[in-house]
């Protein structure tokens, strides 16, 4: 009997080491081959000279959705599943080297949808579509730490100007960052480009740059937060924007802008605040962060049938532009907007209540340009926000 089994164990242990065997033949076969494939001439059936890929990519880890009440993990795609799913099947991809696959699966979102306030928009589920000429980035976003300063940057093209095959524009709003030389004041501006205007995209860029760099000038003269001439400032843009279009054989009508911005010190005073000085042109809006609310400080959102009409913007009107200070309390905040998030703010209290508690501390780049995606019937503009916060009340950097 004990022979039997150990003829037994015998044959077994051969057919297992010979099965090891084979699979080791046959993967150095298929590998050879592979590299052969690579190697081989496009017109001798081989793959063109590059780095060889692998399909699929071994599965990501799933991100962290942060920031967006109410948000829900994203699937996960099973390790190995290949193909689309079509109805109540799986509609298989063609085979590719060694069994890979050459279509990529369908895409899973990595980041919660953006939030709802009121109600949504068709528009929001239609295929971004692109400008006729090239164009900016649809979306930028920033982070930046300047002394005990935290601030935050998002602009995004709205979705009434994104989806149409026929005549999407590039995105019409802009901002810019900056400090003085000493690092003493951070300096912010935005700017949002007419929608009747051609190239107001390029107006936008131009006056927030414009702005930026007129006050950082005027600081690296030794002029203080009181005496900061918001006349001479925006009257700097108007002449660069006045410039660019001259220079481009534009129209002055072709390059009409709104603008806000903003000088913030980057330490507080005695008394633990400090003051913040704004000035703007148009629409665009300067809010604090209060306790309990929001509170518009700069730019005033017209009313009745007259409500979209703008009576003051560069390069036409910058002696309209109004500037004025504004105290800053520890644990507040100051934002910069574009009607976009403006007009949100002054009409929905749910946009209020929504942005008061994710803009309670300082956000990561990523989640501000989710918060401003928000999904809303009829609220269809480009939006950019600009948000500083200040060292949370307790001290430190919150």
């Amino acid at each position: 009997m004990a022979g039997k089994v150990g003829a037994g164990l015998g044959l077994a242990a051969g057919a297992v080491a010979g099965y090891v065997v084979r699979e080791a033949v046959k993967a150095l076969a298929s590998r050879n081959e592979d590299e052969q494939a690579v190697a081989r001439p496009a017109s001798e059936g081989g793959s063109p000279a590059g780095p060889a890929t692998t399909w699929p990519p071994p599965p990501a880890r799933p991100p962290h959705a942060t920031g967006v009440s109410g948000a829900v993990p994203p699937a996960v795609v099973p390790p190995g599943a290949t193909g689309v799913r079509s109805g109540a099947g799986r509609a298989q991809a063609p085979p590719g080297p060694a069994g890979r696959s050459l279509v990529p699966p369908k895409a899973v979102p990595a980041c919660p949808p953006p939030p709802v306030i009121y109600q949504a928009s068709q528009l929001t589920a239609l295929p971004w579509r692109l400008p006729t000429h090239p164009a900016p980035p649809g979306m930028a976003a920033d982070a930046a730490r300047l002394g005990d300063l935290e601030v935050r940057a998002a602009s995004l093209v709205g979705t009434g100007h994104r989806v149409d095959a026929e005549h999407a524009v590039p995105r019409q709003d802009a901002y810019r960052l900056g400090r003085d030389a000493a690092s003493q004041h951070l300096v912010v501006a935005v700017a949002d480009g007419m929608s009747d205007s051609v190239h107001s995209d390029t107006a936008a860029a131009v006056a927030a740059l414009a702005l930026v760099n007129a006050l950082r000038a005027q600081l690296d003269e030794g002029v203080p937060l009181r005496g900061l001439d918001h006349a001479s400032a925006f009257l700097e843009a108007a002449r660069q924007v006045h410039t660019v279009a001259r220079q481009r054989q534009w129209p002055d009508d072709s390059v009409r802008t709104v603008a806000a911005v903003a000088v913030v010190p980057t330490a507080p005073s005695p008394g633990g605040g400090r003051d913040v000085w704004i000035a703007g042109l148009g629409d665009t809006t300067a809010w604090v962060r209060r306790p309990r609310s929001w509170s518009r400080e700069l730019g005033e959102k017209q009313q009745g049938f007259d409500a979209g009409r703008l009576h003051a913007y560069l390069p036409h009107t910058p002696e309209a532009a109004q500037g004025r200070h504004v105290r800053l309390q520890p644990g507040e905040a100051l934002a910069l907007t574009t009607d976009g998030v403006g007009d949100a703010l002054t009409e929905l209290p749910a946009a209020q209540e929504l942005f008061h508690r994710q803009w309670a501390a300082p956000v990561q780049p990523i989640d501000l340009l989710l918060h401003i995606a928000y999904d809303s019937h009829q609220r269809n503009d480009d939006r950019t926000a600009v948000v500083v916060w200040p060292p949370s009340p307790e001290g430190g950097q919150r």
